[in-house]
């Protein structure tokens, strides 16, 4: 019996490390003479190297990208530390998503499209994804979201098919969004870093 238990125990905890940290990213992000290349469902994206990048954001949406033709691992929603408390200096009501505050928060957020520079980073933002629903569907506290990396810039895409340049377009689509390729990142509630001075 304990030996059944035992197996038990190990597989769970074996099965958290192989989830956490077995994750691959789709993207297969890889870094080649100075700029960054990532493969989406239908193209081969090329993005330069703009410098270093980090922040702390509350997050007002997050959504999964994996497997679709956006060359990121997801799209967010952020409004900076500073913004969100400022905002709620004048509107302390509830900070939990659904509220009438987040709903006016998520008209101050900033698209941020992420790529993991890592399996670690995957996986955090694979956990961050899963909080931040789960967190909506029970309208559960604000989550933020502390990161560090390399800010992109779209060079070059062309299409997996047939070879065809579709640069303009995606320079288009990433017009209004900040990309960066995450080395680091936290998740965690915002209360303490909301009240903090």
């Amino acid at each position: 019996m304990w030996k059944a238990a035992l197996l038990l125990v190990l597989l769970f905890v074996a099965g958290h490390f192989a989830v956490r940290y077995l994750r691959t990213n789709p993207l297969d992000p890889v870094i080649q003479g100075g700029e960054l290349i990532v493969d989406t469902s239908e193209h081969e994206v090329r993005f330069a190297l703009e410098g270093p990048f980090e922040g702390t954001y509350l997050v007002a949406k997050a959504e999964s990208e994996d497997w679709s033709d956006v060359p990121a691992n997801a799209s967010l929603s952020v409004v900076g530390l500073a913004e969100t408390k400022d905002y709620l200096g004048a509107h302390p009501e509830q900070r939990v998503y659904g509220s009438v505050p987040g709903l006016q928060l998520e008209n101050l957020a900033a698209p941020l499209a992420l790529i993991a520079a890592n399996r670690l980073v995957y996986g955090e933002l694979r956990g961050l994804i899963d909080r931040y629903e789960e967190r909506v569907r029970r309208r559960g506290k604000w989550l933020c979201l502390s990161i560090s990396g390399e800010a992109l810039a779209v060079r070059a895409a062309v299409s997996l098919d047939n070879g065809n340049d579709s640069t303009a377009s995606f320079v288009r689509r990433a017009e209004n969004t900040r990309l960066l390729l995450a080395t680091r990142m936290r998740v965690e509630d915002c209360g303490e870093l909301l009240t903090a001075r």
